[in-house]
C-alpha cells in the first residue's frame, strides 16, 4: 500500500517548523483536522525526515483522544515515554513526580514526541518536552500550547485523490470519470479513500462501475467504507469517536449539529442562524465552536461552512443510539422542522437574488452570483415543498410560491424541463392553497417553460388559460404578461400580424400601468413589448418602423439596467443592419450583444447570437469561422434541449456544405 500521497505544501510546513534551533525554547507544532483526513500519517511521514534533528529517538505516545474507551492520562502518557529510555522503571502515581522524572529523562537530549489523538490542550500540558526537543501533536479538536504552531490538514485534493485511488488499485479498470468520481464519493476524505482504494484491489469480483453503484446512496456510504477485521479502515466508526465525544460534552451543541445535516451544500452564517432561529452573532459562535472540533469545513474564500459529505448521515442519525441523550427528545420531529425553516430560507433567498437581477444595472451580476452560490441549496428546497406539499403546510407554501419569486432567474439558470416540473408542483399546490392569482402565474410561467422545449401550442393553451384567470380576477399587469408570452408564441410560428396584435395590447396595459405607478416591472414589460414589435416589423420587412421601435425599447432598457434585453436589442440591430447589407457593422453589433449574454450566463441567447454571428461571417465568405460559432451553438442548444437545435444542425450542414474542400 502506497504510505504517502501528495501533501508536498503541508509536509514542507511541518518539518519547516520543526526543523529549527530552538534554543531556550521547544519546538512544538499541532496538525489539527477531521478524523480520517491523514494528521497521523503526515505526522509519521515528517517524523522520518527529521531523524537527523532528532537524533536520540522518536517516540509515538497513542493519547486516544477519539477513541474507544476513555483518553490517555497525562501520567500514563509520561510513563510511556520515560519506559523508552528507562524499562525499569516502576509505576507511578504522583502527577509532579512524574513531570520532573519526564523533564529529567529528556534534558539534554534530541528527542522528537509525536502525540497522536490529543483530547485537548489540557491532556498534552504536561507533555511538552524541554528545549531541544520537539513536540508533534495531532488532534481533531483545537489543541495549542504556549509557543505551538498550528497548521490546519484539509481535505486531499481531487487530482492528489484520484492519484492515491489509482495507486491502491492498479490493476482496477475505469474512466477517468469514474476515478473522480469515486475520488468525490470518498468525499476526498484520505482513510475513505485508502479503503475504496484497498477494497477495490482485493475485491475480484467488484469492478468500479460496480463499487460506485454501491457507494451511491448517501445514507449507507459512510458504513459500507470499511476493511473486515481492521477496526482503523472503519470509516464510520473512526469519524464516529468525534460524535459520541460531542454528544458526551454537549448536547446541546450536538442538537445544534445535527440540524446542520439538512444543507446538501456549503451554507453560509446567516443561513445556519436560520435553521437555529437565532441571532447572526450567536449562530457566529456556534460555529466557531463547532469548527473548533472539526466537526464542520471551512472555505476561506467564500467564507462558507459545509459538513463533509461522509458526515451528514452520521449527523442525521446522531441521537439513534443512546436517545435519552438527546437534549430535545423527537430527532426526526427537529429535522422535519429545520427542513421547513431551511426552505423558507431559500425561498427567500431566491426572491432577493431576483429582486437584484430585476433592478438592472450592477443588481444583475450581483442577484446571478446570488443564485449561483445557492443553487443546490435552492433545488433540494424546492424538492423538498414539491414531496410534501400535500401534507405539510411550509411545504405547500414554498411549492406554491418558490418557482415564481425566482422566476426572472430561474428562466436564465434553470433547464425548462425542470421548471416545467417546478411550475406543475406550483400551480397544483397554489389552487389547493385558493390562492388564483399565484395560480394564474405559475401556469404564465408554465406555459413559457412549455414553449422553452419546443411544445408552442400546449404553450398557448396555458397563456390563454392564465390570460382568463388574470381578467376574472382584475389583473391587467398578469394579463399584459399573458398577451406578450402569446406574442412571442405566434412570433415563433410565423404569425407576425397576430404577434403583433398581442404585443400592442400587451404595451398598452403596461403603458397604463405604469402612468400610475411608475412600477419597474412594467418599465421593463414595456421594454420587451417595445423589442418584440420591432422585432415583428423587422419579420416582415419594415426595416425603419423595426429601428424606432428598438431604439425606444434601448432607452428603457439602459435606463433599468436590463442587460438581457439590452443583450437581445443589439442583436435585433445587428439583424436589421444585416438586411441592409452592413455586415460588418451587424458583426460588431452581434459581438456586444454575445459578450452581454455570456456575462449574465444567458445560453438560450447566446446559442441564437452565435447563429446570427456564423450566418454575418459566412455572408463575408469566412466559411470556417461560421461552422466554429455554428458548432457552439449546437451544443449550447443541444445540452439545455432547446428546440433550436433543429435550426444550428440544418445550418452546420448547409456551411459545411458550402465549405471550399481541400
Amino acid at each position: 500500500m502506497p504510505e504517502f500521497t501528495g501533501r508536498a505544501a503541508e509536509l514542507l510546513a511541518l518539518t519547516t517548523a520543526l526543523d529549527r534551533d530552538s534554543g531556550a525554547t521547544v519546538a512544538i507544532t499541532a496538525l489539527r483536522g477531521m478524523g480520517g483526513v491523514g494528521k497521523t500519517t503526515l505526522a509519521q511521514h515528517a517524523a522520518r525526515r527529521l531523524t537527523h534533528r532528532y537524533p536520540d529517538g522518536q517516540i509515538v505516545v497513542d493519547l486516544n483522544g477519539h477513541g474507544v474507551g476513555a483518553p490517555t492520562t497525562p501520567i500514563d502518557a509520561m510513563q510511556r515515554v520515560i519506559r523508552a529510555f528507562t524499562p525499569t522503571l516502576p509505576p507511578l502515581d504522583d502527577v509532579a513526580q512524574a513531570r520532573a522524572i519526564y523533564r529529567d529523562t529528556l534534558t539534554g537530549k534530541r528527542v522528537l514526541i509525536l502525540l497522536d489523538n490529543a483530547a485537548d490542550t489540557d491532556q498534552i500540558r504536561d507533555l511538552i518536552p524541554p528545549p531541544h526537543c520537539g513536540a508533534l501533536i495531532t488532534a481533531r479538536e483545537l489543541v495549542k500550547p504556549e509557543g505551538c504552531t498550528e497548521l490546519r490538514l484539509d481535505l486531499l485534493p481531487l487530482d492528489e485523490s484520484v492519484e492515491l485511488l489509482r495507486a491502491l488499485a492498479p490493476t482496477a479498470a475505469g474512466k477517468d470519470a469514474d476515478w473522480r468520481r469515486l475520488a468525490d464519493r470518498c468525499g476526498l476524505l484520505p482513510l475513505a479513500l485508502r479503503v475504496a482504494g484497498s477494497v477495490l484491489a482485493t475485491a475480484e469480483d467488484l469492478t468500479l462501475p460496480g463499487y460506485l453503484a454501491e457507494l451511491a446512496d448517501e445514507a449507507t456510504r459512510p458504513h459500507r467504507l470499511t476493511l473486515d477485521g481492521d477496526a482503523s479502515a472503519n470509516v464510520a466508526a473512526v469519524l464516529s469517536h468525534s460524535l459520541r465525544r460531542l454528544v458526551a460534552q454537549d448536547p446541546v451543541l450536538a442538537a445544534r449539529w445535527q440540524i446542520l445535516s439538512v444543507f446538501p451544500a456549503d451554507f453560509d452564517r446567516a443561513a445556519a442562524a436560520a435553521l437555529w432561529e437565532e441571532s447572526a452573532d450567536s449562530a457566529a459562535r456556534v460555529l466557531r465552536g463547532l469548527l473548533a472540533r472539526s466537526l464542520l469545513l471551512f472555505d476561506e474564500t467564500t467564507r462558507r461552512y459545509r459538513l463533509h459529505d461522509l458526515m451528514r448521515p452520521l449527523a442525521r442519525s446522531l441521537f439513534e443510539r443512546d436517545p435519552a441523550t438527546d437534549p430535545s427528545p423527537g430527532a426526526t420531529n427537529r429535522l422535519t422542522a429545520a427542513e421547513g425553516r431551511f426552505a423558507m430560507h431559500f425561498m427567500g433567498v431566491l426572491a432577493k437574488a431576483d429582486d437584484l437581477y430585476r433592478r438592472g444595472h450592477d443588481g444583475v451580476s450581483a442577484g446571478l452570483a446570488r443564485y449561483d452560490a445557492e443553487a443546490r441549496n435552492i433545488a433540494t428546497a424546492a424538492a423538498w415543498a414539491i414531496n410534501r406539499a400535500e401534507s405539510n403546510s411550509t411545504a405547500q407554501q414554498v411549492a406554491a410560491q418558490l418557482p415564481s419569486v425566482g422566476n426572472f432567474i430561474l428562466d436564465i439558470r434553470l433547464h425548462p424541463r425542470v421548471r416545467i416540473v417546478w411550475f406543475t408542483a406550483a400551480n397544483a399546490a397554489a389552487h389547493q392553497m385558493g390562492n388564483l392569482r399565484l395560480a394564474a402565474r405559475n401556469i404564465e410561467s408554465l406555459g413559457d417553460a412549455y414553449a422553452d422545449v419546443g411544445k408552442t401550442q400546449r404553450a398557448i393553451e396555458l397563456h390563454r388559460c392564465a390570460l382568463d384567470m388574470f381578467h376574472r380576477i382584475g389583473d391587467p399587469h398578469g394579463e399584459a404578461i399573458c398577451l406578450g408570452s402569446l406574442g412571442k408564441r405566434y412570433a415563433s410560428l410565423g404569425d407576425s400580424q397576430s404577434a403583433i396584435k398581442h404585443y400592442q395590447q400587451a404595451l398598452k396595459l403596461y403603458q397604463q400601468i405604469t402612468d400610475t405607478t411608475h412600477n419597474i416591472s412594467c418599465q421593463l414589460g414595456k421594454a420587451i413589448q417595445l423589442a418584440n414589435i420591432g422585432r415583428s416589423f423587422a419579420d416582415i420587412g419594415d426595416t425603419f418602423l423595426a429601428l424606432n421601435y428598438y431604439r425606444e425599447s434601448q432607452d428603457i432598457a439602459r435606463e433599468i439596467g436590463y442587460r438581457r434585453g439590452e443583450s437581445i436589442l443589439l442583436s435585433n440591430f445587428g439583424d436589421t443592419h444585416s438586411a441592409l447589407g452592413e455586415t460588418e457593422h451587424a458583426t460588431k453589433l452581434y459581438q456586444q450583444a454575445l459578450e452581454i449574454a455570456r456575462e449574465i450566463g444567458e445560453q438560450r441567447v447566446e446559442g441564437g447570437i452565435l447563429l446570427r454571428l456564423a450566418n454575418a461571417h459566412a455572408q463575408i465568405g469566412d466559411v470556417a469561422t461560421a461552422i466554429t460559432l455554428t458548432e457552439q451553438a449546437l451544443a449550447i442548444f443541444v445540452a439545455i434541449e432547446s428546440p433550436h437545435a433543429d435550426t444550428a444542425r440544418q445550418q452546420l450542414a448547409r456551411l459545411r456544405e458550402e465549405a471550399p474542400q481541400s
